[in-house]
């Protein structure tokens, strides 16, 4: 490795240990990272004059002259992301660790072609709203599976498939873009963020009119073939469902997403009020309604059998809840441990999301942000005439992420 090669080397050490770890003295990161601190004084400097790392205006006693602590400059660029949800689109700036700046909440009108027309719209007023912070990517989590080109295969709650998401937004845009599942980036946000309780493995399913699930095993997304891993709204449920076709939701979503269960509330005769959506059905079965309870049992049965089944296959460490089960934690999780119990090798921890309703944009950003080149790309672009402003990759350059892996 030679001189230049150690450096750059180097260089990205102290940019992570910040960026991961928050802000540290320069004597900390050089004992943390085992530099000499003349190396530390030379590359954080460097650091500093290309806007990558600012005084926090703290010092730290170090016994003779107090050292100055230093952060990552998270606001040297940001990262537009949108998560296009069953009924509304949240679309949010975020500096480069994914801290909210604002954010605009639009609720859904008109079809599937309307629908996909309105998120360039809201896009494109985002884009022109970020002037001036150095918009580096754009990241957009959808709900259904999406091909490693960006291509939306399908997603049953808008309506869209084969949808060439990806592409469309970068020839609008002129930016890297990433597109990917809500599950996938709820699974991904959870892992990423998950410092106090770090885990192997985890399954995050996500109940909304679909169904989903995301998987990380040992710090790797699961995609699958074309994206499609994870679909656990298209497990068939038994015998008779092979002889269906399900061309939008599958069976398993078709039984158990928010949308059918007020189908299946109406059904069983439970009284309106009790039947308006999945919450209120919920919010009945926890004041002791006997229909509503009745069904919410074979909802668990339902989903425990599945989830049986994913144990078996994947053994996870950890499965996590978003979206309905997670608003009805106290109502669902321990009737779901009791189920599970009896049935799988090694019983794994069940959990809500800590994220909550983030988890999509967080997962979003983390793409965005390597779409855009991540930390590498920083320290690439130190030193060139533009600067941080030279960071972002060219749109639809592949680049190599730890979700790609």
């Amino acid at each position: 490795m030679g001189v230049g090669d150690l450096s750059r080397t180097n260089t990205l050490r102290i940019l992570t240990s910040l960026y991961e770890g928050g802000a540290a003295s320069r004597a900390e990161i050089g004992r943390e990272l085992g530099l000499a601190p003349a190396t530390v004084s030379r590359l954080a400097g460097r650091l500093q004059e290309d806007g990558l790392l600012v005084d926090t205006g703290m010092l730290v006693p170090t016994g003779g002259r107090p050292s100055m602590v230093f952060d990552f400059n998270a606001s040297a660029a940001s990262l537009l992301v949108a998560d296009v949800a069953d009924h509304h689109t949240t679309i949010r700036l975020t500096d480069l660790r994914g801290k909210p700046i604002r954010e605009r909440i639009h609720l859904t009108t008109g079809g599937a072609e309307q629908r996909r027309a309105d998120l360039q719209s809201q896009l494109a007023q985002a884009v022109a709203d970020a002037q001036g912070t150095n918009l580096s990517a754009v990241g957009v989590s959808v709900p259904g599976p999406v091909d490693d080109e960006g291509n939306i295969l399908f997603a049953p709650a808008l309506g869209w498939r084969h949808v060439p998401l990806k592409s469309e937004l970068e020839e609008a845009f002129d930016l890297p873009v990433a597109v990917e599942n809500d599950a996938n980036l709820i699974a991904l946000a959870e892992y990423t963020s998950r410092h106090w309780d770090p885990v192997r493995s985890l399954v995050a399913v996500a109940f909304f009119d679909g169904v989903g699930s995301g998987i990380v095993e040992d710090g790797r997304l699961w995609r699958g073939t074309s994206g499609a891993a994870g679909q656990i709204g298209r497990m068939l449920m038994g015998r008779s469902s092979l002889s269906r076709s399900y061309t939008g939701f599958g069976d398993l979503e078709s039984a158990v997403g928010a949308a059918s269960l007020v189908r299946r509330a109406r059904e069983a005769g439970i009284p309106g009020k009790s039947c308006t959506d999945a919450d209120a059905l919920m919010r009945s079965a926890a004041l002791g309604d006997e229909r509503a309870l009745k069904l919410v049992e074979e909802v668990l049965d339902d989903v425990a059998t599945t989830l049986v089944n994913v144990c078996a296959l994947l053994a996870p460490e950890l499965i996590l809840f978003a979206g309905l089960f997670e608003r009805w934690k106290d109502l669902l999780l321990p009737a779901l441990r009791r189920r599970l119990a009896e049935h799988v090798v090694d019983m794994p921890h069940l959990e809500v999301v800590h994220l909550g309703q983030e988890a999509a944009l967080v997962g979003a950003a983390v793409l965005a942000f390597d779409a855009a080149g991540a930390l590498d790309g920083l320290v690439d672009a130190m030193g060139s005439e533009a600067g941080v402003t030279a960071w972002r990759s060219a749109p639809g350059e592949p680049r190599k992420t730890h979700v790609r892996d």
